[in-house]
């Protein structure tokens, strides 16, 4: 049995969130789901059955609490155990920053419990949901607490305005680009020298922005394929997508590839309908 809820965020929040999504999940058997990196920052409440993370930094296994996640930069498996609920926040690129006192870049491929980030608002929402019915009160419980930590940490001051602003249009070019634009390029488009800008972009997208590139491209090919409608993984043209996304050759297609989802794009194809959790409007 499952279900799987997607919801919009309120038009506060929408400048930072991209989407909550809701899964009740129950299935005797024990299946790896892979889990690739998208470019965004997540926060999520597991309750009921346990859950193991395989292959990430920590390999660990969360029951009835809360972790946020930041960003991945390669694949890993979870494997859920039982009748589990998932509750989740999915913040843009550049969107966890405001919620969290600390440099999004310190949970780089790390999943955190928030017990460990000593802050008392994260604590209290773990608590709040843990006791919510439906889906109506916890999306109602989720945007009044991201609300009001919104008010309280006085986040439109000059300084986050500007370097809020300098992120967006960085990842804006980025994005139309589908991830083939140098740094350079990106660093004189915000008036920053490139070791400023490299900073600021890594404290608030949790990852240097040469990495961040490397991940849009390939979730550009993966928006490719899932507009392709392909029947058979054999009508993959890889020449094409070499020639869309500026790789070198075939070789560098499926070893980029290959480095975020462990499988070549056919081998992908073969085994998931290829979806882009960064550019697809769920």
């Amino acid at each position: 049995m499952e279900s799987f809820d997607i919801i919009k965020p309120c038009t506060l929040l929408e400048p930072f969130i991209k989407y909550y999504w809701i899964l009740d999940y129950e299935n005797n058997l024990v299946e790896p789901i892979r889990v690739i990196p998208y470019g965004c920052v997540q926060f999520t409440l597991y309750l009921g059955g346990k859950i193991n993370s395989l292959g990430s930094n920590n390999d660990s296994s969360y029951k009835d609490q809360a972790v946020v996640t930041g960003q991945i930069s390669s694949y890993f498996d979870v494997v859920p155990q039982g009748k589990i609920r998932l509750i989740t926040i999915v913040f843009k690129p550049f969107g966890a920053k405001p919620f969290f006192d600390f440099p999004i870049s310190e949970i780089k491929n790390n999943i955190i419990p928030i017990k460990d980030i000593n802050n008392n608002d994260w604590l209290d929402l773990e608590k709040r949901l843990s006791d919510c019915k439906d889906n109506k009160s916890i999306i109602a419980c989720l945007e009044e607490n991201l609300l009001v930590k919104l008010k309280k940490n006085n986040l439109f001051n000059s300084y986050f305005n500007i370097n809020y602003d300098r992120v967006l249009s960085a990842i804006g070019r980025i994005e139309s680009s589908k991830g083939c634009v140098n740094i350079k390029e990106l660093s004189s488009l915000v008036c920053l020298s490139d070791k400023q800008f490299n900073r600021i972009f890594a404290d608030y997208v949790g990852i240097n922005p040469k990495h961040f590139l490397r991940i849009v491209r390939y979730q550009s090919v993966l928006l490719k394929l899932q507009n392709s409608n392909l029947s058979d993984y054999k009508d993959i043209d890889l020449h094409d997508l070499v020639y869309d996304f500026g790789y070198y050759d075939q070789s560098h297609l499926i070893n980029n590839f290959k480095e975020f989802t462990g499988y070549t794009p056919r081998e992908y194809i073969s085994l998931f309908s290829p979806c882009s959790e960064y550019f697809s409007n769920l």
